[in-house]
């Protein structure tokens, strides 16, 4: 099946679809979904998993199962901060585990001992507190609420085995990543890799994000793996538009251009070679990083980059605040390096940078390759620098045809294209 997230479409056609595939099917009750995670809800960096699941909070009820270890005061400091009446309920506080965010949206979570993650990933000691031991939770919440009729939507395959316990009547794998990349796992995915092989072959729906993704997958449950890319919050970023939003103090300061990069900066994705070399040979220029430093690799070293005057790294902002940022860049980049995790990533940060309007770099990312036309693509170092240059001299020239990208690859009709997949193979199970 192809996604209709995969063609340019004018946002007015995008509407007159969806409104049409309303018309020609009723209404479906809310169902309860369990989100088994690959994050924290409140980690603060945006994806995914919040993206979708915050969306679909407004009209089903979504349990989102946090990923990670929580020592027991941290897990109690967390649960009580949105369930204080829960400390009247030590049974309910200790077995359960999920504490009501707003309407429609739960948070599921877990703690462990505080010496787990002196095991290695896929230990049997480990494997329990991180998987296994939140979903007991979960589940006993589930039977003491009565909800019976449920959508299990993983995103971590290391849930793979565990998700068994919840009994859902639908089982999605949401894929967003090649996890067993992240350099956390390099001493040994193979555990993740076999994991992600048996939740692929018993899931009711697969999704993939990028081409890559897609042909690793596919063969594990051909008819009913789908692949249907990330997209943008072009709402939200297109407020870096309006004349009233004031650019960040930190931004308005600066002499220059300015050349930002928002995410994570680690050095499995990251190219610290590339801003390296784009900061010394334009020492005229300011190159901003918004976003936490070691996600994903602790061992990431700042030091060079730290040590240019031009290079500014701001750390974590909030989602809220991130248009005021954009609005502050002359050009937005994504210079990622291209390995083997990259090669199947499809950054959402694209589309947020389009919906702002701002002139975008990007790397050479096979995910993208059907947007090249709007992007400056770079292939190395010279490339990059280069690649800056010719965004900065676009200036505002095609931002018309940005917007009109981003505004056609929004979460509403990313989510509308998922559940009408999830929707008919229900029919298919005779679930509906």
């Amino acid at each position: 099946m192809t996604s209709i997230c995969q063609f340019d479409r004018d946002s007015t056609e995008l509407q007159v679809l969806f409104i049409v595939r309303q018309a020609r099917s009723p209404m479906k009750p809310p169902y309860n979904i369990v989100c088994l995670s690959s994050q924290r809800w409140d980690d603060g960096m945006w994806t995914n998993k919040q993206h979708v699941m915050s969306r679909l909070a407004q009209r089903h009820r979504v349990v989102h199962v946090n990923h990670g270890l929580n020592p027991l005061p941290t897990y109690l400091y967390r649960h009580l901060k949105d369930a204080p009446a829960d400390l009247l309920s030590p049974s309910r506080l200790l077995t359960q585990g999920v504490r009501q965010r707003e309407e429609g949206l739960f948070i599921g979570d877990g703690f462990a001992p505080f010496f787990t993650g002196l095991f290695s990933h896929g230990s049997n000691f480990r494997d329990y507190w991180t998987f296994q031991f939140k979903v007991n939770q979960v589940r006993r919440y589930l039977q003491a609420e009565s909800i019976d009729d449920k959508i299990a939507w993983v995103y971590h395959p290391g849930f793979g085995d565990a998700v068994d316990a919840i009994d859902a009547d639908m089982l999605v794998y949401d894929c967003v990543d090649n996890y067993a990349e992240f350099p956390h796992l390099a001493d040994d995915p193979a555990w993740l890799i076999e994991r992600e092989r048996r939740l692929c072959k018993k899931a009711d729906v697969v999704f993939t994000t990028a081409s890559n993704l897609q042909e690793r997958l596919e063969p594990y449950n051909p008819e009913h793996t789908h692949l249907v890319h990330n997209v943008g919050d072009a709402p939200h970023f297109k407020r870096a538009l309006d004349p009233d939003m004031p650019v960040a103090d930190e931004l308005a300061e600066l002499d220059g251009p300015v050349i930002g990069f928002v995410g994570a900066v680690s050095d499995y994705k990251l190219n610290q070679e590339w801003i390296l070399a784009l900061a010394r040979q334009r020492p005229d220029w300011q190159i901003v990083l918004i976003g936490p430093t070691g996600i994903g690799e602790s061992g990431t070293d700042v030091g060079e980059l730290q040590r240019q005057s031009n290079v500014h790294l701001l750390g974590h902002r909030d989602y809220e605040d991130l248009p005021r940022y954009l609005k502050g860049f002359d050009v937005a980049t994504i210079p990622y390096r291209i390995n083997e995790y990259t090669r199947s990533c499809f950054p959402i940060k694209f589309f947020e940078y389009m919906a702002s309007g701002t002139p975008v770099v990007i790397s050479a990312l096979p995910a993208l390759e059907e947007h090249y036309d709007l992007a400056h693509v770079a292939h190395d170092t010279d490339g990059f620098v280069e690649a800056c240059e010719n965004a900065l001299e676009q200036g505002g020239d095609g931002r018309e045809e940005r917007l009109e990208r981003a505004e056609a690859n929004s979460w509403e009709t990313k989510i509308d294209e998922m559940m009408s997949i999830v929707e008919a193979r229900m029919e298919e199970l005779g679930l509906d």
